[in-house]
């Protein structure tokens, strides 16, 4: 039991510590920790991925019939006789996790644009920012296919569990960047919903045999879930696996990475103007204020020496540079802790 109180106080400790840290790592877990928030307030979409997937599957497992037919696989490099009603589970599932992740990381990044924006204006870095993001969505990516893949299970044999999962998982990241991208591109949501539907619908049904009964495969390699497609059908039906199919997923989530690097650092610029207030010959610096337990405030500077000035007309713009713990008078009533807050100063 004493063991388990020591735990519990240095995580307590560790978290207390990481709030009012202000080094990158610390930043970066910070950053994480609100998009794990954001996607846990995301009701509706938790609530699609415990119910709409295996509701999907099932729906699709018993209006398709069992019959067989020819799957051009690139991984055995030739035809594949498959069950219709399997192969289109597979595909359900991709269009199902697809869909899923894109959602939220769309919905997620759209509803964050002012929050990112005032943390990019507090001393986050974009990068960081951005990493964060790109984390949750690994998480997220995860969760979603180990669950679908799981559903899977209960309407066919895959000869290769992982690997099917990892299909899954390929086609989530793979989504889920260019909601990231969307999110950050796109001006409604209605215009962003509209493009991952109809590109996931396209990308996946033209794969199908079913549907797209051409063993031609010139065109169809080049779309985003074609990888996906690929090593799932062969985990499914034979013993073979693709490592470079599976890689198909991550390079297309690598070229919507830097996609979105580029729109998150245009949508985050600072546009206000402030050159009225600041010196010409003074720079920008972001501080962060601490308070002591005894009342007293703690100013912490990043970028060297800053100017503390007791009201916003100082008529010395240019005193002696310091850092300061500046005193402030305690309030009366109980004693609360105060969060961390940032300010901007400038340095000479």
């Amino acid at each position: 039991m004493k063991s388990w109180t020591n735990l519990a106080s240095g995580v307590r400790a560790w978290l207390d510590d990481l709030a009012v840290a202000t080094t990158w790592q610390a930043a970066l877990l910070k950053a994480i920790a609100f998009e794990v928030a954001q996607h846990a307030r995301n009701r509706l979409a938790l609530l699609l991925v415990v119910f709409f997937i295996p509701c999907w599957l099932m729906v699709v497992h018993g209006v398709l019939p069992a019959r067989t037919l020819d799957f051009h696989s690139a991984v055995v490099d030739g035809a594949v006789t498959v069950a219709a009603d399997q192969l289109a589970l597979i595909s359900a599932a991709i269009n199902a996790v697809t869909l899923i992740v894109g959602f939220m990381m769309f919905t997620a990044v759209r509803r964050s644009n002012d929050f990112d924006q005032r943390l990019v204006l507090a001393g986050y870095s974009r990068p960081c920012l951005l990493l964060a993001k790109l984390a949750a969505l690994f998480l997220l990516a995860a969760g979603v296919s180990a669950y679908a893949t799981l559903a899977m299970t209960f309407f066919c044999d895959p000869h290769s569990v992982p690997a099917l999962g990892l299909s899954l998982f390929s086609s989530g990241l793979t989504y889920g960047g260019l909601g990231i991208v969307l999110g950050l591109a796109l001006s409604t949501e209605l215009a962003g919903m509209f493009v991952i539907i109809m590109t996931s619908l396209v990308d996946v049904m033209v794969q199908n045999p079913v549907i797209n009964p051409a063993d031609g495969t010139g065109v169809l390699r080049y779309l985003p879930t074609y990888g996906a497609m690929q090593s799932g059908v062969a985990a499914t039906f034979t013993d073979r696996g693709s490592v470079g199919h599976l890689l198909l997923g991550p390079l297309w989530f690598l070229a919507f990475a830097l996609l979105a690097l580029a729109a998150f650092h245009r949508r985050t610029r600072n546009r206000a103007e402030h050159t009225e207030l600041v010196p010409a010959d003074a720079t920008t610096a972001v501080v962060t204020l601490r308070s002591r337990p005894d009342g007293s405030l703690v100013v912490e500077s990043r970028s060297g020496p800053v100017v503390l000035c007791s009201h916003l007309g100082c008529d010395d713009p240019c005193p002696p540079p310091h850092r300061a713990a500046a005193k402030a008078p305690a309030k009366r009533g109980p004693a609360r802790r105060a969060a961390p807050a940032t300010a901007t100063a400038t340095t000479h």
